[in-house]
């Protein structure tokens, strides 16, 4: 009984070949050991009769059957490249500390079009904008940059969250009491003032850096012994915690 026919892309019928042509060198390299003459394929072409396949997003292929009509040839010629010319033609490998654009939460028509113009992380895109290229315009209007440029960050925030270690007061002016926050990866915007709510009241932030954050206590709305606080340090990050304080005997 014939297998039936099924559709296929062009990568993976590509990479199934260039992996069954590896296996071939690596036992050559094998084979070499005890034979100083063999044989390889230094080149390969195949022609194909193929029906294409366009669902508006892929491409894929079917084989022609014997004597079908209507197919269309495919010719494919693989031919060796060393490692030198790789490094030579290729963007580095992509780091395990890269942020892919599929991790980051956009819709499918904007993957797709940062990919026709070869992002595919967001250290593809930092290198664009550093070159002062209009995404817009390179994606004929497509691409909401305001909106990826936003998730971007929100996306590599969540990747380096805040963290407090400690909440301390200050009574050097009895005046001016300070609640004094700190912390790893507290305030890390340059253009973000961070918005501090202390038992439903809003707080005056003093200082602020990724390691500290000062805030001003209110004479007026004085701390109690339990207090609910609340730290925007920057659009993507808020957190929330409970200070509870001893009364003095």
């Amino acid at each position: 009984m014939a297998q039936e026919n099924k559709y296929w892309n062009l990568e993976d019928f590509v990479d199934s070949l260039v992996v069954e042509l590896d296996k071939t060198r690596e036992t050559l390299a094998v084979k070499a050991i005890n034979k100083p003459l063999s044989y390889s394929v230094k080149d390969l072409s195949l022609d194909l009769n193929t029906f294409p396949t366009y669902d508006g997003d892929k491409v894929t292929f079917i084989t022609a059957q014997p004597g079908q009509q209507g197919s269309s040839k495919l010719t494919l010629q693989l031919g060796s490249i060393t490692d030198q010319q790789v490094r030579a033609t290729s963007k580095p490998v992509a780091l395990n500390s890269e942020t892919k654009i599929d991790e980051i939460d956009v819709d499918a028509k904007t993957k797709k079009q940062l990919r026709k113009i070869g992002v595919n992380s967001v250290e593809d895109l930092k290198m664009i904008e550093d070159k002062n290229v209009d995404v817009k315009k390179a994606t004929d209007n497509n691409v909401d940059y305001k909106s990826l440029a936003n998730l971007i960050q929100k996306n590599k925030r969540s990747k380096t969250p805040p963290v407090v270690k400690s909440v301390s007061m200050s009574l050097e002016n009895p005046k001016q009491p300070q609640m004094i926050v700190k912390g790893l990866n507290l305030s890390t915007s340059s253009t973000f003032k961070p918005v501090a709510v202390i038992n439903n009241q809003l707080a005056e932030v003093i200082t602020s850096n990724a390691q500290e954050i000062t805030i001003a206590i209110d004479p007026k709305s004085p701390i109690r012994t339990q207090n609910e606080v609340i730290l925007t340090v920057d659009p993507y990050a808020v957190f929330k915690f409970n200070l509870n304080l001893k009364q003095k005997q």
